[in-house]
């Protein structure tokens, strides 16, 4: 990929070799002060289309102006990189190099060309696609595959795209297959996931929800599940569970099978529940 920081140091020599300041050469490109000194601190990339006029300025190739010579940016300068696309197939790698400097839609516009058979492919591509595109990609795996690697995606990916796929998904391999989307699904889409998934299989796989889910969803799966089959299914759910909630559920545990019934849930009770249990039975 083009080294930001290194592309900034080189405009920042070429314009003092030219005695310029920084307004100045902002002037002459019709652009603000403020975009000439985030090229030069490598905050950002000139855009392609300011490319020839830049090098023009300074008396330079472009290749010279980026520190690496690039055949995709000289064609994408000249006319659009059409003559160099059909001629050539282009990898991710290469589109990831020149990402930085072309406008979103160009982006789109090579990456339809891409043939991509792996998500980890197109990692570094992704900051630079626009929405709608990766969308389609999130679609097409979700489609396609099993959900793994998906977290590379997920994070640009819009919430209405995240839901379809793991709709896709869970429908097809259940909670396994939504494993790595969880953590970006809003708040909705995972309370339905997992009243899906309570309907279907109890919470035997709900393990990867729990953190996620809110203490209203928690608190009322817990009760169905402590009604059908007491203390026994919420252990993996304890650690979410409000306090008080719990103790309600381990004092009718108590009370109906002795204060054995609370073994495996003890180490998530409160001291003051616990001594108070001890107390009843013992003294």
């Amino acid at each position: 990929m083009l080294n930001m920081e290194r592309v900034g140091r080189k405009i920042s020599e070429l314009r003092r070799e030219r005695n310029m300041t920084q307004m100045e050469l902002a002037d002459q490109m019709g652009i603000s002060f403020q975009a000439v000194s985030n090229w030069e601190r490598g905050n950002s990339m000139p855009d392609i289309s300011k490319l020839p006029e830049l090098a023009g300025l300074f008396g330079v190739s472009i290749d010279e102006l980026l520190g690496e010579k690039s055949e995709l940016v000289e064609s994408l300068t000249k006319d659009g990189g059409k003559i160099y696309l059909e001629a050539n197939p282009i990898t991710p790698e290469e589109l990831s190099e020149v990402a930085p400097i072309l406008k979103p839609d160009q982006v789109d516009e090579v990456f339809e060309k891409l043939e991509v058979s792996d998500l980890k492919e197109i990692e570094d591509l992704l900051p630079f696609i626009g929405g709608s595109v990766v969308d389609n990609i999130l679609l097409k795996a979700a489609e396609s595959g099993d959900g793994r690697d998906l977290d590379i995606v997920a994070p640009f990916a819009g919430k209405d795209a995240l839901g379809k796929a793991a709709v896709k998904l869970y429908q097809r391999f259940g909670m396994r297959g939504i494993e790595e989307l969880i953590p970006f699904l809003s708040g909705e889409q995972r309370e339905d996931i997992a009243e899906l998934e309570y309907a279907r299989n109890g919470l035997r796989h709900m393990d990867e929800l729990y953190p996620f889910l809110s203490q209203e969803t928690l608190q009322r799966l817990a009760g169905e599940e402590f009604e059908k089959n007491g203390l026994h299914g919420l252990e993996d759910m304890c650690p979410f569970l409000n306090k008080e909630v719990l103790a309600g559920f381990a004092r009718r545990a108590v009370k109906k099978d002795g204060i054995k019934a609370i073994r495996d849930i003890a180490p998530f009770l409160d001291r003051d529940t616990m001594t108070k249990f001890i107390v009843e039975k013992y003294l």
